[in-house]
């Protein structure tokens, strides 16, 4: 049976473990792994979450949201364990993060992936989510990087 939960003080180690091992997996740039030490901590805003997926005691997945504006939010860290990709978790991972964002009143969602990600970018296009171009914001490292990440928005 899988559980998703917020995470708590004795997930925190080993969702690092689970973060850097999806970076190391598929070759990402570790300079964008900011956060993974105590993802608890890195999203603590009143507005802010950070879910993590489990199948008894394994960590199979994880998505976060952090507040960037009034009306927009960030998401995450949506990541999925190899085994169970193609299975329905993101999508049960980003049901339960867009249903948080509506309960915060955030009117949009916004997120980044690298350029190459392909099957990440088909996945949000998938479920409504469309291009755009943002404006630099220094909260948002990845905004300031155009040439490694495409940017996505999805009204709610």
């Amino acid at each position: 049976m899988i559980k998703i939960s917020e995470i708590k003080e004795g997930d925190i180690k080993n969702v690092y473990k689970f973060c850097l091992g999806i970076f190391e997996e598929l070759n990402w740039d570790k300079r964008f792994s900011y956060g993974l030490k105590n993802l608890k901590d890195f999203f603590d805003g009143p507005r802010e979450i950070f879910f993590i997926a489990k199948k008894g005691k394994e960590i199979i997945g994880c998505v976060g949201l952090k507040e960037l504006l009034k009306d927009k939010s960030l998401m995450k860290r949506l990541y999925v364990a190899k085994d169970f990709r193609g299975r329905g978790m993101a999508l049960l991972l980003f049901k339960k993060i867009k249903r948080f964002a509506k309960k915060q009143d955030y009117k949009v969602i916004v997120l980044d992936t690298f350029k190459n990600n392909f099957r990440a970018k088909k996945f949000y296009e998938k479920n409504g989510f469309k291009p755009f171009n943002p404006k630099p914001d220094k909260k948002w490292k990845e905004s300031l990087r155009p040439e490694i990440f495409d940017y996505y928005i999805l009204k709610l």
